[in-house]
Parts: C-alpha cells; structure tokens; sequence
C-alpha cells in the first residue's frame, strides 16, 4: 500500500481520470440525464437531422406559415381538397390549360363568355333556332338571294308597293275565262241581265254585247255585285232583241 502510495502523483491520477471519461463518460452522463431536461438551448445548431425525427412527429402546428415551398411539395400531392373554394384565380392557370374534358355540363353560364367571343366555328349546325333571333334581326342582308319562296310568305303580304314596276307578266296570271249569260229583252223595254264568275274564281271585269248593232239598243248601267254583274238593257226598238252579259274571270 505503501509502494502504490509512493508512486501516485498528481499527473497518474489525472491520466487515469481522462481515461475513465473518454471510455465509459459519455455514456455515465447520458445515462444520468432526466426525462425532458435537454431543451433548445442545450442542442447544437443543426444537431437534429431527419433520422432523429420520429415518422408523423411533425405537425401543422411545427411548420412556420409560408415555410413549405414549392419544392416540399411532391408530385400529385396537392389533390382537389387540399384547395380553397375560389382560390384558382385566371393568373394560376397556364394558356389553354382548360381543356373541354374540365368543364362540367352548363357550368359555362352567359357571365363566363366574352363579348364577341363566340364565333361561327363555335356554333354548331342548326345551332341558331327561331328562339335565339331578336325580334326584326334578320335583314335584307341576311336573306340568300332566291331563298324565300311561296311558303315563306304570309297571305296577303305582297301590296302594291312591293311590286316592281312592269313586273307582273301575263304568265303570272292564271288563265282567264269568260262566263257568259244571254236573254232576249222585249220591244220597247228594259231588262237586268246577268252573269258572274265560278266558285274559286276572281272577277276582273263585266261587259255586254248586243245580237245586233241597230240604233236604241243600249245600256243604262253596268255594275258589280259580289262575285258577278249586271247590265240594265234598254231595247228601244219595236223588236225583241237578245243580249249578251259577259263575267271576266280569272281562274286561279
């Protein structure tokens, strides 16, 4: 005992001291630390690295507003409800990025469609129906020439002052017939005569014509009635005399 005392010395203690802590130190004072007395202060800068995170430990709450970048984020990681309602502005959405596929049924209301934006590429055929015209829209400018026919116009409609001049021909009329109508009138009397169109026929004119050209053979009066006239004939003469009332018709 005596000879071991004689050889401690300061500098053999101290050696056997380091010795002691570089082998079984660290583990001695990790071992003596208390549950939850390392904080902030006692980590190194940058000492907390991804394998001393447990998976799922971190948080909304860990994560700084505005921290996660692009670059954080994985391919196909934000889905539909990971967005705020009305937060995809037109400044988030690249040139033709919308495609048809996008757009839901209706979902393109008046409001969503530019002035002037639709053009005729985007009308489909027959797309235009009596429903979608303005009142008086269609012009003399929008009618093909030749394209209105008969059925197209309302009875009626053609006046006179749609009617070019000179251009009602004879074969625009129908075929025009004369209904006739003869009785004698007795010596020295006077008759109502008359004659007058079928039925679908128009009247154009009435006239008369007497059996023979002798002096007090005349009319007094020529007039219309309905579809139809009469001629008051005189025979002035001392003989019976025939008379011919004449219809001018035209048969549509």
């Amino acid at each position: 005992m005596k000879q071991i005392r004689k050889r401690l010395t300061y500098a053999n203690v101290m050696s056997s001291i380091a010795v002691f802590l570089v082998l079984g130190g660290a583990t001695a004072i990790a071992a003596g630390l208390a549950k939850n007395s390392v904080g902030s202060k006692q980590l190194k800068k940058n000492a907390v690295t991804t394998a001393k995170i447990k998976n799922s430990a971190v948080n909304s709450a860990k994560i700084a507003d505005g921290s996660v970048l692009t670059a954080e984020l994985a391919d196909g990681s934000v889905i539909t409800a990971k967005i705020v309602d009305g937060s995809i502005t037109t400044g988030k959405l690249a040139n033709n990025a919308v495609t048809t596929g996008k757009i839901a049924d209706t979902a393109v209301t008046t409001g969503k469609i530019a002035n002037a934006a639709v053009t005729t590429a985007k009308l489909g055929d027959l797309a235009v129906t009596n429903g979608k015209l303005a009142n008086d829209a269609v012009n003399g400018a929008k009618i093909l020439d030749s394209s209105v026919g008969t059925a197209d116009l309302a009875n009626s409609s053609v006046t006179n002052a749609k009617l070019g001049d000179n251009s009602v021909t004879a074969s625009k009329f129908g075929s025009i017939v004369t209904r006739e109508n003869k009785e004698p009138v007795a010596a020295n009397s006077q008759a109502l005569v008359g004659s007058g169109c079928n039925s679908g026929e128009v009247l154009l004119d009435v006239g008369y014509i007497w059996s023979v050209n002798v002096a007090g053979l005349y009319a007094e009066d020529v007039f219309h009635f309905l579809n139809g006239g009469f001629v008051r004939a005189t025979n002035a003469t001392g003989t019976q005399r025939e008379v011919t009332v004449q219809a001018v018709c035209l048969d549509n």
